[in-house]
């Protein structure tokens, strides 16, 4: 068969070619391609990026038809390795139905034919250089770029990068170190505020109810310390003398009735002296020279 006979054997295939096999599911999707297996419990479906298997349980009905895979797959079928511009037509139809990986297949045909073909190198995603085609990564390798956080940059780009970077993470350690420089002097705030409010606790007196020792009780209530100059005197064993919660009776006659008993005189002590107190001698001064 010549390459005329095959090439119109090749476009009938293609204008007879209908819809694809179609898998309507239960959910309200579906799913287009080329049905090539198919059990009890799933169907293998193949669509332009690969295979697709769905459980049976999942499918509410399949509609069988032609595909544009299966029309590819009948075109490259037709055409022969060394035919470059057949598969570049083959290449741009398929692309141009969403079979995006059939595509691609048909230009790495292409340039198995023609490696220096401009439109295929391109459409796999090839650069040139001084008018050789290599991969994107080699051309920039090849131009000086240099790779940094997956992008390519110059090499005055990268170093104005790197300085920035190293910049911002003395910063960023700064930050830190002031943060943690702060917390610090919160938590010893913090302590010392603690310690001060126990310090104030401890030093609060504490109000037992007790009577102070140096209080007597008589029938006329409390009794200061006499005060002399040298200071509080002690008082008797018994209190004062002259403080009695009951005083013996008056001097007179036995039986003589209180109202035959005059007057009694008050006893004289010296001035400055307390009833029942002897007083204090006054202190000696030496003669001054």
């Amino acid at each position: 068969m010549d390459l005329g006979t095959r090439t119109i054997l090749v476009l009938l295939a293609v204008g007879a070619a209908a819809s694809a096999d179609e898998i309507l599911l239960k959910s309200g999707g579906r799913v287009r391609g080329v049905i090539v297996e198919r059990t009890p419990e799933a169907v293998v479906i193949e669509t332009g990026p690969g295979r697709v298997t769905l459980q049976t349980s999942r499918i509410e009905r399949i509609v069988e038809g032609r595909s544009a895979l299966m029309a590819y797959q009948e075109r490259a079928a037709a055409l022969s390795p060394g035919d470059a511009p057949g598969w570049a037509d083959l290449a741009r139809w398929a692309s141009e139905r969403g079979l995006l990986t059939q595509s691609r297949e048909a230009w790495q045909r292409v340039l198995a034919a023609d490696p220096s073909h401009a439109e295929a190198n391109a459409a796999v995603g090839r650069v040139e250089v001084d008018g050789s085609w290599m991969s994107q990564e080699e051309g920039y390798r090849a131009r000086g770029y240099v790779p940094f956080e997956g992008r390519w940059v110059t090499p005055a780009e990268h170093e104005a990068l790197v300085r920035e970077r190293a910049t911002e993470e003395v910063s960023a350690r700064d930050r830190r170190e002031a943060e943690l420089r702060v917390r610090e002097a919160e938590a010893r705030a913090r302590e010392a505020e603690a310690r001060a409010r126990e310090a104030e606790a401890a030093a609060q007196p504490v109000d037992d109810g007790g009577i102070p020792y140096w209080w007597g009780w008589g029938g006329g209530g409390a009794v200061l310390p006499p005060v002399g100059p040298w200071g509080p005197e002690p008082l008797p064993p018994n209190g004062p003398p002259d403080v009695h919660p009951n005083p013996p009776e008056a001097p007179g006659t036995p039986g003589t009735p209180p109202s035959s008993i005059g007057p009694s005189k008050p006893t004289s002590r010296p001035a400055g002296t307390r009833a029942g107190v002897p007083a204090r001698p006054a202190p000696s001064v030496p003669p001054r020279d």
